[in-house]
């Protein structure tokens, strides 16, 4: 650094290699600094997580004192609609399928129908969920009245429906239905909004002791992933918004690193193995597909 003293002013400057030089060091410490902020960011993402996962499973716990058990979360077309998974039932359950509580009515159908007229069809006129319309048979006071919960503030629930996630691209699932997204939020390519990937949900089946991760065999498991996979229909066979191209599980049962093998592993509680039990064994799974967004890979998170 130098100063020049002409007609008694005196100026202060730096040459070119001094600036050179602080622009160097500057960049230096913006390389160190990037990466501890992205890390210290990711982990208040995992801490918030985990305490969703926290208000999830007190939620839970309160539905099942009211209802006598969990939701349900098993596939089955005939039971649930073709467009039903366990993460609808989970969200339903939870602060039913419009924020005002869970309705006693609720058979956990695709699109919050139900059989109400007894004929065995479901009819948009049948929805369980019509708190701010007058049915025939029911008025909305009535409705609401017969609500109970939410079991879930609804900030915390982070719900959001399956299309504002993927857009058009849900496959069979049905578009306009709620899960609870994670905490992972980022702007999804197919709908350009800001929000996370939703929660996965697997209640134990405590009659079932296994933990094979052959696909003919995962109903003779405490946990079936099918629950979530829905024979090839479900949320963890969908394209990834953001992953274009890329699917989020290679769902090959004869190839040693794949979704099934992996998720059948992280979930198997080491303490146990004659026979092998998984971890929360008498209740239910709660599943993140992490910072990445991607199911089955190492930064997924889980309830225990």
């Amino acid at each position: 650094m130098r100063a020049c003293n002409e007609n008694k002013k005196t100026y202060i400057g730096f040459t070119l290699t001094e600036m050179l030089t602080a622009l160097a060091v500057i960049a230096v410490l913006l390389a160190l600094l990037i990466p501890a902020l992205s890390m210290v960011q990711k982990k208040a993402m995992v801490v918030k997580q985990r305490a969703q996962f926290h208000a999830i499973e007190v939620g839970l716990e309160a539905f099942r004192s009211d209802w006598g058990d969990y939701p349900p979360s098993e596939y089955n077309m005939a039971k649930y609609g073709n467009g039903s998974v366990a993460s609808f039932r989970l969200t339903e359950a939870l602060i039913g399928g419009d924020g005002f509580g869970f309705h006693p009515n609720s058979v956990f159908y695709q699109d919050y129908l139900f059989d109400q007229n007894g004929d065995g069809t479901f009819s948009a006129a049948e929805t369980v969920y019509h708190a701010a319309t007058d049915l025939a048979w029911e008025t909305a006071a009535q409705n609401r009245a017969a609500r109970k919960g939410p079991y879930l503030e609804l900030e915390t629930a982070n719900a959001v429906k399956l299309q504002d996630i993927y857009g058009a691209n849900t496959g069979s699932l049905s578009g306009t239905m709620f899960v609870l997204a994670d905490a992972f939020s980022k702007k999804m390519r197919a709908t350009g909004k800001e929000v996370g990937m939703p929660i996965l949900y697997y209640r134990a089946n405590v009659s079932q002791i296994g933990m094979d991760p052959v696909r003919a065999n995962w109903g003779t498991n405490t946990y079936n992933l099918n629950d979530s996979y829905a024979a090839g229909s479900g949320i963890i066979s969908l394209t990834v918004p953001f992953q274009s191209s890329k699917t989020t599980h290679d769902l090959n049962e004869d190839a040693a690193d794949d979704g099934i093998n992996w998720f059948y592993r992280v979930i198997a509680n080491p303490n146990f193995t004659s026979p092998p039990r998984p971890y929360r064994a008498n209740s239910f799974l709660l599943q993140s597909a992490g910072p990445d967004g991607i199911y089955g890979t190492a930064d997924d998170l889980f309830n225990f």
